[in-house]
């Protein structure tokens, strides 16, 4: 049975695809940094490092840290003992503008500085931010180093990590030496410190994915290699080629006790991180574990690797929810009651909401009130447009041919495009996806979906003031044939093959 309280998750901040971190803007080119990066007692790093310029005619005076990333405040407050310095080591003054964030007399060519890595107040912050406990810790540098590019290139880096005794460090990032890592984009860096990892490898003929996972779980490490790996491949085949050379899945327990079935995700770059509480039996934690990978796994390709800028997450969040439902049907990891469940609940949650706004709207306010609209109507809207798709074309096409077809003109290496206005245009290529943009993805009307419902047989009860919906018992041969393609009897067919 799929958790239905996953989607009161799903606008808590419990997770994010990448950072939103900011950027000062200063007319220089991409940098490069090489630094030695020590993890210390109590929980802190010292960074010490050199920037090297691409361009000398750059003078670069303002150095500045991550401060707000996905509603996390006053990350600059964690810096402390900043220094600069020049070519010759000679002190470089500056003044401290805010937490975080610096102006240098002159230009230095050295730093030196410590970073608290104590553990965020709330729990779900942990996956997003940097943090160390007393055996473990994640490592991101887009928080850990300063953040001195202005242009759209990427900040590479050379970095040494000078570790606990008997401390390992887990990356996909290309190792050139004992713990130390060429990265192309500080951004998208991820490391796992601490011990006790345990490491999985799954490789093939056609997928090579690396799992890292601490902690004691109700399911075994090859229950989650395996679910993994046939998320993983299920995906794969929607695209129609592997996310990236090799992704890496980190499961690890929340660092701080939290209650059964509480979690929290990021997706950045080819890295997915999942921090979990377990569920209270077996069964529970296997169906938690394959409800968050679904999710997340989808993310590596959408929209890690689409060249899309901008708020557009009412799309990559709320349409990859309803992907990541049916895919769970497909496989037959939920059964179509608990598809049709998720759904109802969606809209009982998007109806206790007075203030309607656009979906490309609720993307850019996200992290100040709207989270529930970007997951929640994101899912219905998703969901709608599913139904049309299949009824328009008596179920040939569906939502998945407009995932490939945004992946197909948008991947990355393709020109860089603003994510709603290129989403848009290609849901606009459907006509009977026009009421649909115009009522709930460029407009704030009430979600209406009795029409949809009644073309696939599916019926409304109202039971406790919330709407519950249910397969009809008679149901026409266009209907029955709707519901085939959604995955009405998967399950029965695997209950049919078990017998």
């Amino acid at each position: 049975m799929v958790s239905m309280s996953i989607i009161k998750k799903w606008f808590s901040a419990a997770r994010i695809v990448f950072a939103a971190i900011t950027f000062f803007a200063y007319a220089a080119p991409a940098q490069r940094i090489e630094a030695n990066i020590k993890i210390t007692s109590p929980a802190s790093a010292y960074v010490e490092g050199r920037l090297i310029k691409e361009n000398s005619n750059q003078t670069i005076l303002n150095w500045s840290f991550a401060n707000s990333i996905v509603g996390i405040e006053n990350l600059g407050a964690r810096i402390s003992d900043f220094n600069l310095s020049g070519e010759n080591n000679q002190t470089i003054a500056f003044v401290k503008l805010t937490d975080g964030e610096y102006l240098a007399s002159v230009e230095a060519a050295a730093f030196r500085y410590r970073v608290n890595l104590n553990l965020p107040v709330e729990a779900n912050a942990a996956a997003h931010v940097s943090w160390l406990d007393d055996d473990k810790g994640l490592l991101m540098l887009g928080d850990l180093l300063p953040q001195i590019a202005a242009s759209n290139k990427a900040i590479s880096a050379r970095i040494k990590f000078d570790l606990p005794v008997d401390w390992k460090i887990i990356s996909n990032e290309k190792n050139t030496g004992e713990n130390t890592f060429e990265i192309k984009n500080i951004e998208k860096a991820i490391f796992f410190v601490g011990k006790n990892w345990r490491e999985r490898e799954l490789v093939n003929e056609k997928i090579s994915l690396s799992l890292a996972i601490a902690g004691e779980w109700k399911f075994s490490d090859d229950q989650a290699v395996e679910t993994a790996g046939e998320i993983y491949a299920e995906y794969q085949k929607l695209f129609g080629e592997t996310s990236t050379d090799k992704p890496q899945i980190i499961l690890v327990r929340f660092p701080k006790e939290t209650k059964f079935g509480r979690w929290a995700a990021e997706t950045r770059g080819a890295s997915v991180t999942v921090l979990s509480a377990d569920m209270p039996f077996k069964t529970q934690s296997v169906q938690r574990l394959h409800e968050q990978l679904r999710h997340e796994i989808f993310h590596l390709w959408m929209p890690n690797r689409l060249a899309l800028t901008g708020n557009y997450d009412w799309f990559y969040e709320g349409f990859t929810i309803y992907q990541a439902l049916r895919t769970g049907v497909a496989m037959n990891q939920i059964r179509f009651e608990d598809y049709l469940g998720t759904l109802a609940q969606a809209y009982n949650l998007d109806n206790l909401q007075n203030h309607k706004i656009s979906l490309v709207e609720s993307s850019k306010n996200r992290w100040r009130g709207a989270g529930s609209q970007v997951y929640v109507r994101g899912m219905l809207a998703a969901f709608l447009c599913d139904v049309a798709l299949l009824g328009e074309s008596k179920g040939r096409r569906s939502i998945a041919e407009v995932f490939r077809e945004i992946y197909r003109q948008h991947r990355a290496p393709n020109k860089p495009e603003d994510g709603n206005t290129a989403i848009l245009k290609i849901l606009k290529n459907y006509s009977e996806l026009n009421s649909v943009i115009e009522k709930y993805i460029a407009g704030a009307e009430k979600i209406n979906w009795e029409t949809s419902l009644e073309s696939l047989g599916i019926e409304t009860n109202e039971e406790n003031l919330k709407t519950k919906l249910s397969v009809k018992k008679k149901l026409n041969g266009k209907q029955k044939h709707l519901l085939i393609e959604l995955g009405y009897n998967n399950w029965r067919k695997l209950s049919d093959k078990r017998k």
